[in-house]
C-alpha cells in the first residue's frame, strides 16, 4: 500500500493518494498510520490544503514518532510557515530538524539534501541571497556524493533562482533541472520548468523563445494531474500571446486558464469539505472511546459497590452518593462535548467568512495594482484598457460584497439585481470625467451568483460603450429589467446614436458580451443605441 501511494507521488497524483490513504486507514496498526499520516502532510501540502496539513503536523508532533518522520514532519511544517510567511515559525522548524540530525547522523543520507533545499529556500525567501546560494551549492555537492537523484533536479531549480543577476549561468541551472526531471518522468516538475524558463525569456523579452516553452507545457499538460499548474501554463501562454501582439489568441488562452483554476478551486473546496469531515469522525471516534472507557470503569466500580453493599449498608449507600455525583461528571463532560462541537461549527464557519473576506480584499489589491500600472502609462489607448479592466474587476467586486459565503449556503444566497445595477451605474459615474443620468425600471429580481455576474458584466461593458462613443455632451442611460413569464428581458439605450461595437467585430467587449449571453443561456438583438437581451429565469 506505502509503495502505491509513493508512486502516485512521484506521479504527482496527489488527489488518488490522498483517497488512498482516507479509505484504507482502518486496515492498519497505529504504527503504520503515523507512517501514513507523514506522508499525507506531504500530500496536503501539494494540494495547497496548508490548514489541514498543519493541522496534521500538529496531531503527529504530539503522537510517537520515529527519528525519521520527525524530521520529515519539522522539514514539510516549515514550507507550511513559509508558505504563511512565518519567519519565526519557518526557522524554528529549521533549526529542529538541523539539531535531529545531528543527533541521528544516520538519517542524512536519504534526508540531507531534502533539508538543505527548506533550509536554503528559507533564506531565500527572507532576502538572505547569498547565504541561501551557499546552501544551495553544499546540497548539489553532497546529492552527487550520495547519488541522490531525486532532489538533484531541485537543487538546480534553486541555484538557478539564485543567480538572477547573470542570466547565463541561471538558464544554464534551469536547463539542466529540465533535464534532470526528464530523466525522472516528473512531469509536474518539466511543466513547472518550461514555465519556469519560458518566464526566464519573457524578461529576456525574448518572446518568440518564450512561446516555444510555453507550447512545450502545453503539449506536456496532458500528462499533469495538477489542475492549477495546468492553469499556469495557459496563463503564461496568455500573457505571452498579448507580448505578441495576438490579443484573440491571449484571450483564448486566459480563458482556459480560468476554467482550470475554476476547476481547482472547486476540487480544493470538496477535498477540505472531506478532510473537515475526516477530523470530525475522528474527533466523534475519539470522545465515544473514551466516554466507553469511562463507563466500563464505572460499571466495574459499580460491580463492586453492589457487592460490598450486601456486607454493609452504610457503605452501599455511601457508593449511591459517590455513583450519583459520577453521573453528574459524565453529563457536564457531555455537556462540555457538545459546547466544544459548537465552537468546532463557529470556527468553520468563520474559515468560509474568511474566504469570501479574502476574495474581496484580493479583488481589492488587484484593482490597486491596476490603477498604479494605469499611472505608470502615458498612452491614452492603454489607459483606456486599464479602465476598461479596473471596471470590469470592479463589477465582479461589487458582486462579491453583494454575496456573502455561509456553511449551509442559505443565508443570501440570491443578489437582489436592482442594488446591482445602481452600484455598477455609479461607479461608472464616479470613475468618468462626463455627466452622465442614468434610469432605471428594474422588477424585483433575486439571482444566483452564477447568473448576477456574467449580467453585470455585460452591463459594464454596454455603459463602457456608452461612454466612449455616445456623442452628447450630457450622457442619458437607460435600462429596463423586466420579468416576463419565465423569461427575464434586458432593454438598454442611450441617447446616442449607435453602439461602436459594429465598427469592431472582435473588440473584447463585443467578445464579452457575447460570451456572457451565451453563459446565460439567452439570445440579444441590436438596432442603432438600442440593445434588447433575453435569458431564463431559472
Amino acid at each position: 500500500m506505502e509503495k502505491s501511494i509513493n508512486d502516485k507521488v512521484r506521479n504527482s497524483e496527489y488527489k488518488s493518494a490522498l483517497e488512498i490513504i482516507n479509505q484504507n486507514k482502518e486496515k492498519y496498526n497505529d504504527a503504520d498510520k503515523r507512517n501514513l499520516n507523514v506522508l499525507k502532510v506531504k500530500i496536503l501540502i501539494e494540494l495547497g490544503l496548508y490548514d489541514e496539513a498543519f493541522k496534521l503536523s500538529q496531531n503527529l508532533i504530539n503522537s510517537k514518532l520515529t527519528p525519521e518522520q520527525q524530521l520529515k514532519v519539522y522539514i514539510e511544517r516549515e514550507l507550511i510557515f513559509e508558505i504563511n510567511e512565518d519567519e519565526k515559525s519557518s526557522k524554528q522548524e529549521i533549526d529542529k530538524a538541523e539539531k535531529l540530525l545531528a543527533k541521528h547522523p544516520e538519517l542524512k543520507p536519504k534526508n540531507y539534501t531534502h533539508f538543505l533545499i527548506r533550509k536554503s529556500s528559507y533564506y531565500r525567501v527572507n532576502g538572505h541571497r547569498e547565504i541561501a546560494f551557499k546552501i544551495a551549492n553544499e546540497a548539489k555537492k553532497y546529492a552527487l556524493l550520495v547519488n541522490d537523484q531525486a532532489y538533484l533536479p531541485d537543487v538546480e531549480l534553486i541555484l538557478g533562482l539564485g543567480n538572477r543577476n547573470d542570466p547565463v549561468k541561471q538558464l544554464q541551472h534551469f536547463q539542466r533541472a529540465l533535464y534532470l526531471y526528464k530523466k525522472l518522468h516528473h512531469n509536474e516538475a518539466i511543466n513547472s520548468m518550461y514555465n519556469n524558463i519560458g518566464f526566464f525569456y519573457v524578461r529576456q523579452n525574448d518572446y518568440k523563445t518564450a512561446n516555444i516553452y510555453a507550447d512545450s507545457a502545453i503539449a506536456n499538460s496532458s500528462r499533469s494531474n495538477v489542475l492549477n499548474y495546468k492553469g499556469d501554463i495557459f496563463q503564461q501562454k496568455s500573457e505571452i500571446m498579448e507580448k505578441l501582439g495576438e490579443l484573440d489568441s491571449a484571450l483564448h488562452y486566459y480563458k482556459i486558464a480560468s476554467d482550470f483554476y475554476k476547476e481547482f478551486n472547486n476540487e480544493q473546496r470538496d477535498l477540505k469539505v472531506k478532510e473537515l469531515a475526516i477530523q470530525y469522525d475522528f474527533d466523534k471516534e475519539k470522545s465515544e472511546k473514551e466516554l466507553l472507557e469511562k463507563n466500563i470503569r464505572g460499571t466495574r466500580d459499580l460491580n463492586i459497590t453492589l457487592i460490598i453493599s450486601v456486607l454493609v449498608l452504610a457503605v452501599f449507600l455511601w457508593l449511591i452518593l459517590k455513583n450519583k455525583k459520577k453521573i453528574e461528571i459524565q453529563k457536564q463532560e457531555i455537556s462540555d462535548s457538545n459546547l466544544a462541537l459548537k465552537i468546532n461549527l463557529e470556527e468553520k464557519q468563520f474559515l468560509v467568512q474568511e474566504l469570501n473576506h479574502r476574495v474581496k480584499n484580493n479583488l481589492a489589491v488587484i484593482l490597486s495594482l491596476i490603477d498604479f500600472q494605469k499611472g505608470q502609462v502615458e498612452d491614452f489607448k492603454y489607459k483606456s484598457r486599464f479602465e476598461d479592466l479596473h471596471q470590469r474587476i470592479k463589477t465582479i467586486m461589487i458582486a462579491h460584497e453583494l454575496y456573502s459565503y455561509n456553511i449551509n449556503h442559505n443565508d443570501n444566497a440570491l443578489i437582489e439585481i436592482k442594488g446591482y445595477t445602481d452600484k455598477i451605474f455609479e461607479t461608472h459615474q464616479n470613475s468618468s470625467g462626463r455627466e452622465i443620468e442614468y434610469q432605471t425600471d428594474v422588477d424585483d429580481i433575486f439571482l444566483k451568483v452564477d447568473k448576477a455576474l456574467p449580467l453585470g458584466l455585460i452591463l459594464n461593458e454596454l455603459i463602457t460603450n456608452s461612454i466612449k462613443h455616445a456623442k452628447n455632451d450630457s450622457l442619458i442611460l437607460n435600462l429596463k429589467l423586466n420579468l416576463i413569464d419565465d423569461n427575464i428581458e434586458l432593454s438598454y439605450s442611450d441617447n446616442g446614436t449607435v453602439f461602436d461595437f459594429d465598427n469592431n467585430k472582435d473588440s473584447l467587449g463585443l467578445l464579452i458580451i457575447e460570451g456572457m449571453v451565451k453563459q446565460l443561456k439567452g439570445n440579444y438583438t441590436r438596432e442603432n443605441s438600442n440593445y434588447k437581451i433575453t435569458f431564463p429565469n431559472d
